[in-house]
C-alpha cells in the first residue's frame, strides 16, 4: 500500500500511519497461542494496548520527508515501538516506578505478574532486533539503524537515562544536569526514532541529518518536561496512569527543581525550535505535526 501524498493532510496521514504501525506490530509480535502461551500472551497485552505512538509515527514521518515508501518503514518502526513498550513495561515494575496502571489498564505486572513482565520486557528488546536484522534496506542503512537502536537505548542512552534518574532522585541538581537527564531518559529514543527514519529512507547526507537532530533534540527535551508537567497536573483520566507518581516514588524532575512557568516555558521554547530546524525542508508537515500535537496535548492541563 502506497499513500498519494498529495491528496492527504499531515493529520490524516498520521492517522492512516498509526492505523498501519498497529496493524504491522499485531502481524509480526508471536501469535498469543505460541508456546509459550502466557508470556506471549503478555507480550501482546503490553504492546498492543493502545498508546500515542509516537516513536513509530517519528519513522513514518522521517521516511516520507526523505521520499520512502511505508513498506520501508514499517518494520522500523515496529522495532522502535517494540523498544517502547519494554521500558513501559520495566518502568512499572515495583523496583523502579511502581505503576499499577497503564495506558488505562492494569501494568503488565499487575495484570500477569512481575516475573512475567522482567521476561516481557527482555523478549520485547531482543523482538526489535530481530526485526531490524530482517529488513529489505541495504546492508549499509540496516546496520546503521540496528547500530542506532543498540546504542540510543542502550547505557548511554535510554536505559542509561533511567539509572541516571534513580541516582538523583531526591537530590538537588541544576538545570543543566536535568536537561541531560531528560535527553537520556526520554530524548535519546526520539532521536533514534528519527534517524531510524531517515536511514529506513535512505543513506542520509550530513545536512539533513543536522536538521532532523535538531528536530530531534527540541521534541525529545520537550517531550520529558511534558510528561513531568503532565504527572503532575495531570488526572488518572486523562494520563491513564496514577498522576503524581514521580512525587510518589520520590523522583527528581522539573516540578520539584524549578516554577511551573519556568518549566512551561522551557517545553515551548524546545518544542519551538524543534519546528523551526525545520524550516526549507519540503514534505516536512507531518514532523510539524507531531510536535504540535505533544505541545497543545501539553499545554491543555493549562486550560
Amino acid at each position: 500500500m502506497v499513500i498519494n501524498y498529495k491528496d492527504k493532510t499531515a493529520t490524516s496521514l498520521l492517522n492512516q500511519w498509526k492505523k498501519r504501525l498497529e496493524q504491522v506490530m499485531s502481524e509480526q509480535l508471536p501469535l498469543a497461542d505460541t508456546h509459550p502461551r502466557r508470556l506471549h500472551q503478555a507480550i501482546r497485552y503490553a504492546s498492543l494496548n493502545g498508546g500515542k505512538r509516537v516513536r513509530g509515527l517519528l519513522v513514518y514521518a522521517t521516511g516520507h520527508l526523505l521520499g520512502a515508501k511505508e513498506e520501508l518503514l514499517d518494520i522500523p518502526a515496529c522495532a522502535i515501538e517494540a523498544i517502547q513498550c519494554f521500558s513501559l513495561v520495566h518502568d512499572d515494575l515495583p523496583a523502579l516506578d511502581n505503576d499499577d496502571l497503564r495506558r488505562g489498564k492494569l501494568a503488565c505486572h499487575k495484570a500477569f505478574d512481575e516475573a512475567t513482565a522482567i521476561l516481557v520486557g527482555d523478549a520485547l528488546q531482543m523482538f526489535a532486533f530481530e526485526q531490524l536484522s530482517k529488513t529489505s534496506q541495504p546492508a549499509i542503512q540496516r546496520l546503521a539503524m540496528i547500530r542506532i537502536l543498540a546504542e540510543y537505548s542502550g547505557s548511554r542512552g535510554m536505559i542509561g537515562g533511567g539509572y541516571f534518574e534513580l541516582e538523583i532522585s531526591g537530590k538537588a541538581i541544576s538545570f543543566k544536569e536535568l536537561e541531560a537527564l531528560h535527553w537520556l531518559k526520554c530524548g535519546k529514543l526520539i532521536h533514534a526514532s528519527v534517524l531510524l527514519g531517515a536511514y529506513g529512507a535512505t543513506n542520509p547526507d550530513k545536512e539533513i541529518l543536522d536538521k532532523l537532530e535538531k528536530y530531534a533534540y527540541g521534541l525529545g527535551g520537550g517531550y520529558q518536561i511534558s510528561n513531568d508537567l503532565l504527572d503532575s497536573m495531570g488526572n488518572l483520566e486523562f494520563l491513564g496512569k496514577s498522576p503524581k507518581s514521580d512525587q510518589s516514588a520520590g523522583r527528581t524532575t522539573f516540578f520539584t527543581e524549578f516554577d511551573v512557568e519556568t518549566a512551561k516555558q522551557r517545553m515551548i521554547d524546545l518544542f519551538d525550535s524543534s519546528i523551526a530546524a525545520l524550516d526549507g525542508l519540503k514534505r516536512a508537515e507531518p514532523l510539524r505535526q507531531i510536535t504540535e500535537q505533544v505541545k497543545q496535548r501539553s499545554l491543555s492541563v493549562f486550560h
